[in-house]
């Protein structure tokens, strides 16, 4: 047994001290990602939004001097409506609690900056992978149903024009399949969205190897650029990359 000195052992001792904590709750799970950051923002007075797309375009025809001229209408417009959804949780706050648990974290103050982290993680979960197509559907559409081709196949069907296999998740990604997934989307890409791995390996091609990839290889160009908020931000032919 400890000699301490006074007090009967180690453990009488402990009785009359206190351990020191830090304020806060150190951060272990980094999910969020960049893509909701860089989406529109509108206000909306209604239950949903209405927009019309582009369907069957007017067409012209050639015709010799004095032939008739006929009046044309073949113009067609697709209408899509999207519901507005709620995103939420509820938690319960304890008013005692709130009043006295105050040394050295705010109760109130911690739970909200949690419950904030949880909502911001399932709308950029849903941004991606939502199916909510009716008014009906809790959740909204994410990129898997919205990006489809005529045929109505989803991003990763293998008929869809705007899918590359490239023979599984270890087969590397060439500078071709990127230029020709740059030029499915007209008139031109807003971002790239890929993971952190595809990102670095992109930025390690210009890095650690030196070169410029305009002048070695032409199927593109991989830039770098520092944000409004001082962070690094690459670009691969121009286009941002988000992660």
């Amino acid at each position: 047994m400890a000699i301490v000195g006074h007090f009967d052992s180690l453990s009488e001792l402990q009785k009359m001290v206190i351990s020191e904590m830090i304020a806060g709750v150190i951060q272990e799970t980094y999910e969020e990602g960049q893509l909701l950051n860089m989406l529109p923002v509108v206000m909306l007075n209604s239950r949903s939004l209405i927009y019309n797309r582009e369907d069957v375009l007017p067409s012209a025809a050639f015709y010799d001097i004095h032939e008739q001229i006929p009046w044309t209408a073949d113009v067609k417009l697709t209408q899509k409506e999207v519901w507005l959804k709620r995103v939420i949780r509820q938690d319960i706050l304890d008013d005692f609690v709130m009043e006295t648990y105050q040394d050295p974290n705010d109760y109130r103050t911690e739970i909200l900056k949690s419950l904030t982290r949880g909502v911001m993680r399932t709308v950029e979960d849903t941004l991606v992978y939502g199916s909510g197509s009716t008014e009906a559907s809790t959740e909204f559409d994410g990129l898997d149903k919205l990006i489809t081709v005529a045929g109505g196949d989803a991003f990763t069907s293998a008929t869809n024009l705007q899918a590359f296999d490239m023979g599984g998740a270890s087969a590397p990604l060439t500078f071709r399949a990127l230029r020709q997934l740059v030029n499915a989307v007209r008139p031109r890409a807003s971002i790239f969205l890929m993971t952190r791995t595809m990102r670095d390996t992109l930025a390690a091609v210009a890095n650690e190897k030196g070169i410029v990839l305009s002048s070695s290889a032409p199927m593109g160009q991989i830039t770098h650029s520092i944000s409004q908020f001082g962070q690094m931000v690459d670009f691969f032919d121009g286009i941002p990359i988000v992660i």
